[in-house]
Protein backbone atom coordinates (compact mmCIF):
# COMPACT_ATOMS: atom_id res chain seq x y z
CA UNK A 1 0.00 0.00 0.00
CA UNK A 2 2.88 2.40 0.70
CA UNK A 3 4.09 1.99 -2.90
CA UNK A 4 1.04 3.99 -3.95
CA UNK A 5 2.67 7.23 -2.87
CA UNK A 6 5.80 6.83 -4.99
CA UNK A 7 3.63 6.14 -8.04
CA UNK A 8 1.68 9.38 -7.41
CA UNK A 9 4.72 11.61 -7.02
CA UNK A 10 4.76 14.80 -9.03
CA UNK A 11 7.89 16.43 -10.40
CA UNK A 12 9.95 13.24 -10.59
CA UNK A 13 10.41 10.50 -13.15
CA UNK A 14 8.73 7.28 -11.98
CA UNK A 15 11.19 4.60 -12.96
CA UNK A 16 12.53 1.13 -12.42
CA UNK A 17 13.44 -0.40 -10.08
CA UNK A 18 11.21 1.71 -7.85
CA UNK A 19 7.95 1.38 -9.78
CA UNK A 20 8.06 -2.41 -9.66
CA UNK A 21 7.16 -3.01 -13.32
CA UNK A 22 8.46 -1.33 -16.46
CA UNK A 23 4.91 -0.65 -17.73
CA UNK A 24 4.26 1.53 -14.65
CA UNK A 25 7.19 3.86 -15.40
CA UNK A 26 6.46 7.38 -16.65
CA UNK A 27 8.17 10.67 -17.33
CA UNK A 28 8.20 13.41 -14.74
CA UNK A 29 5.05 15.45 -14.72
CA UNK A 30 4.78 19.16 -13.99
CA UNK A 31 8.46 19.83 -13.77
CA UNK A 32 8.54 22.59 -12.76
CA UNK A 33 5.05 23.04 -11.34
CA UNK A 34 4.63 26.82 -11.34
CA UNK A 35 1.20 28.32 -10.88
CA UNK A 36 -0.41 31.70 -10.45
CA UNK A 37 -3.26 32.47 -8.11
CA UNK A 38 -6.72 31.80 -9.50
CA UNK A 39 -8.11 35.00 -11.10
CA UNK A 40 -11.16 36.84 -9.78
CA UNK A 41 -11.11 35.24 -6.32
CA UNK A 42 -10.09 38.34 -4.38
CA UNK A 43 -6.57 37.11 -3.68
CA UNK A 44 -3.41 38.90 -4.70
CA UNK A 45 -1.78 37.84 -7.94
CA UNK A 46 1.54 36.02 -7.62
CA UNK A 47 3.18 32.83 -8.77
CA UNK A 48 4.56 29.95 -6.71
CA UNK A 49 6.78 27.04 -7.67
CA UNK A 50 5.09 24.10 -5.97
CA UNK A 51 7.02 21.31 -7.67
CA UNK A 52 6.80 17.99 -5.86
CA UNK A 53 4.11 16.42 -3.73
CA UNK A 54 1.63 13.74 -4.68
CA UNK A 55 -1.13 13.83 -7.26
CA UNK A 56 -4.47 13.24 -5.59
CA UNK A 57 -6.14 11.64 -8.61
CA UNK A 58 -6.04 11.40 -12.39
CA UNK A 59 -6.79 15.10 -12.83
CA UNK A 60 -3.29 16.02 -11.52
CA UNK A 61 -4.57 18.12 -8.65
CA UNK A 62 -2.43 18.34 -5.52
CA UNK A 63 -4.13 19.15 -2.23
CA UNK A 64 -2.75 20.28 1.10
CA UNK A 65 -5.56 18.80 3.22
CA UNK A 66 -5.78 15.45 1.41
CA UNK A 67 -2.01 15.04 1.38
CA UNK A 68 -1.77 16.23 4.96
CA UNK A 69 -3.94 13.44 6.31
CA UNK A 70 -1.68 10.93 4.56
CA UNK A 71 1.47 12.60 5.91
CA UNK A 72 -0.04 12.58 9.41
CA UNK A 73 -1.00 8.90 9.07
CA UNK A 74 2.53 7.96 7.99
CA UNK A 75 4.10 9.89 10.83
CA UNK A 76 1.66 8.35 13.31
CA UNK A 77 2.51 4.87 11.99
CA UNK A 78 6.16 5.62 12.62
CA UNK A 79 5.59 7.08 16.09
CA UNK A 80 3.42 4.14 17.17
CA UNK A 81 6.05 1.71 15.86
CA UNK A 82 8.70 3.53 17.92
CA UNK A 83 6.50 3.28 21.05
CA UNK A 84 5.90 -0.44 20.44
CA UNK A 85 9.62 -1.01 19.80
CA UNK A 86 8.81 -2.08 16.24
CA UNK A 87 10.36 0.77 14.28
CA UNK A 88 12.52 -1.72 12.34
CA UNK A 89 9.52 -2.33 10.06
CA UNK A 90 9.98 1.21 8.73
CA UNK A 91 13.78 1.26 8.78
CA UNK A 92 15.89 2.79 6.05
CA UNK A 93 15.92 0.45 3.06
CA UNK A 94 12.54 -1.20 3.73
CA UNK A 95 10.68 0.60 0.94
CA UNK A 96 11.51 0.60 -2.76
CA UNK A 97 11.96 4.37 -3.18
CA UNK A 98 14.87 6.48 -4.47
CA UNK A 99 15.66 7.73 -0.94
CA UNK A 100 16.29 4.25 0.48
CA UNK A 101 19.71 3.84 2.05
CA UNK A 102 20.02 7.51 3.04
CA UNK A 103 20.04 6.90 6.81
CA UNK A 104 16.41 8.05 7.33
CA UNK A 105 13.44 5.70 7.82
CA UNK A 106 11.81 5.25 4.40
CA UNK A 107 8.31 5.95 5.69
CA UNK A 108 9.50 9.38 6.81
CA UNK A 109 11.27 9.93 3.47
CA UNK A 110 7.97 9.40 1.66
CA UNK A 111 6.07 11.64 4.07
CA UNK A 112 8.71 14.33 3.54
CA UNK A 113 8.05 14.30 -0.23
CA UNK A 114 4.56 15.66 0.42
CA UNK A 115 5.52 17.80 3.41
CA UNK A 116 8.01 19.79 1.33
CA UNK A 117 5.32 20.44 -1.27
CA UNK A 118 2.86 21.56 1.41
CA UNK A 119 5.37 24.10 2.76
CA UNK A 120 5.69 25.56 -0.76
CA UNK A 121 1.91 26.12 -0.85
CA UNK A 122 2.11 29.09 1.55
CA UNK A 123 1.33 32.61 0.47
CA UNK A 124 4.71 34.40 0.39
CA UNK A 125 5.99 37.03 2.78
CA UNK A 126 4.81 40.50 1.98
CA UNK A 127 1.43 39.30 0.70
CA UNK A 128 -1.85 39.95 2.50
CA UNK A 129 -2.33 36.29 3.46
CA UNK A 130 1.37 35.54 4.05
CA UNK A 131 1.93 32.17 5.71
CA UNK A 132 -1.53 30.82 4.99
CA UNK A 133 -1.65 27.73 2.78
CA UNK A 134 -3.34 27.49 -0.59
CA UNK A 135 -5.93 24.74 -0.59
CA UNK A 136 -4.79 23.09 -3.81
CA UNK A 137 -3.18 23.45 -7.21
CA UNK A 138 -4.80 22.03 -10.31
CA UNK A 139 -5.42 22.61 -13.99
CA UNK A 140 -7.59 25.51 -15.10
CA UNK A 141 -9.87 23.05 -16.90
CA UNK A 142 -10.42 19.35 -16.28
CA UNK A 143 -7.58 17.23 -17.54
CA UNK A 144 -8.69 14.50 -19.92
CA UNK A 145 -8.75 11.10 -18.27
CA UNK A 146 -5.74 8.89 -18.97
CA UNK A 147 -3.52 11.90 -19.71
CA UNK A 148 -0.03 11.25 -18.40
CA UNK A 149 1.23 14.03 -16.10
CA UNK A 150 4.10 14.76 -18.51
CA UNK A 151 1.55 15.25 -21.33
CA UNK A 152 -0.62 17.66 -19.36
CA UNK A 153 -0.46 21.05 -21.09
CA UNK A 154 -3.25 22.76 -19.16
CA UNK A 155 -2.54 25.99 -17.31
CA UNK A 156 -1.96 25.34 -13.58
CA UNK A 157 -3.55 27.58 -10.96
CA UNK A 158 -3.53 27.94 -7.18
CA UNK A 159 -6.86 27.91 -5.40
CA UNK A 160 -7.20 30.51 -2.63
CA UNK A 161 -5.70 30.01 0.79
CA UNK A 162 -7.98 28.33 3.30
CA UNK A 163 -8.16 27.92 7.05
CA UNK A 164 -8.44 24.14 6.63
CA UNK A 165 -5.26 23.94 4.55
CA UNK A 166 -3.37 26.32 6.84
CA UNK A 167 -4.29 24.43 10.02
CA UNK A 168 -3.53 21.12 8.34
CA UNK A 169 -0.11 22.38 7.28
CA UNK A 170 0.60 23.80 10.75
CA UNK A 171 -0.31 20.53 12.48
CA UNK A 172 1.65 18.26 10.16
CA UNK A 173 4.65 20.59 10.08
CA UNK A 174 4.74 20.65 13.89
CA UNK A 175 4.60 16.86 14.00
CA UNK A 176 7.30 16.56 11.32
CA UNK A 177 9.52 18.96 13.25
CA UNK A 178 9.06 16.95 16.43
CA UNK A 179 9.86 13.68 14.70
Amino acid sequence: ALSYFYHNRSGIKIEMPYCGRADLARNAGHLPDKASTWPNTGQENYELDVTGGWYDAGDHGKYVVNGGISVWTMMMQYERAVLADKKAQFADGTMNIPEKSNGIPDLLDEARWQMEFMLKMQAPEGKQMAGMAHHKIHDETWTALATAPSDDTEKRLLRPVSTAATLNLAATAAQASRI
